[in-house]
């Protein structure tokens, strides 16, 4: 059995010694693998898939793989790239040279001020407008952000206190830029706490 870690280019560099890596060719795309190893799901098991991920997007562009993607033998996986030869080339083009920022808005106000409403309508007035007003805040961190992006992806905030989610594919070079945009948003909004994360491989936009 064979777990999956990225499609890329073929040929491409030679691949990190993190793991015992091979690329299994399919035209001018290559599934990048290794033996799979049967072991319980665990926080450790799904860092050490990301590690590989990351150690491979170190010096190509790919699509990672989700974990626990295994195939039979190298034959199924040449078979799996081949068949859906375009997609993965048509998603591969959108991500090259890019790589996947992730940020989250956050704020104390986790209930906002519907709390001291004293009857169901006025509940739900002041809920509205506070709906409103988090999603107006919301957009005014997430546009300017987009703009430096290629792509973004706006995720629903997990409760209570998330106003964003969201996901950016960003050029190489521009990630600079967009850490010293959030810097810039984090200042501005001293009630918010604006967490950004990675580079990470672009998981995110490798299917859309």
């Amino acid at each position: 059995m064979i777990e999956l870690y990225a499609i890329a280019d073929h040929p491409g560099p030679p691949l990190p010694t993190v793991a015992p890596l091979r690329a299994v060719p399919a035209g001018d795309l290559a599934a990048i693998c290794a033996p799979a190893e049967e072991r319980e799901v665990s926080p450790e098991t799904l860092w050490r898939h990301e590690e590989v991920v990351e150690a491979l997007m170190r010096d190509r562009d790919l699509l990672p793989v989700r974990y626990g993607t295994v195939l039979e033998d190298d034959a199924a996986v040449a078979r799996a790239v081949t068949e859906r030869r375009d997609e993965l080339a048509a998603s591969l083009a959108r991500v090259r040279g890019a790589t996947e920022l992730s940020l989250r808005a956050v704020t104390t106000d986790a209930d906002g001020d519907a709390g001291g409403s004293t009857s169901g309508a006025e509940y739900l007035r002041t809920r509205a407008r506070s709906s409103a007003a988090r999603e107006a805040v919301a957009k005014s961190l997430h546009e300017p952000l987009a703009a430096l992006a290629r792509a973004d992806v706006r995720r629903t905030p997990r409760p209570p206190g998330e106003l964003l989610r969201a996901a950016y594919l960003v050029d190489r070079d521009a990630v600079g830029t967009f850490t010293r945009l959030v810097a810039r948003l984090d200042e501005r909004n001293p009630d918010l706490q604006l967490l950004c994360t990675g580079p990470w491989p672009p998981y995110s936009f490798a299917e859309r």
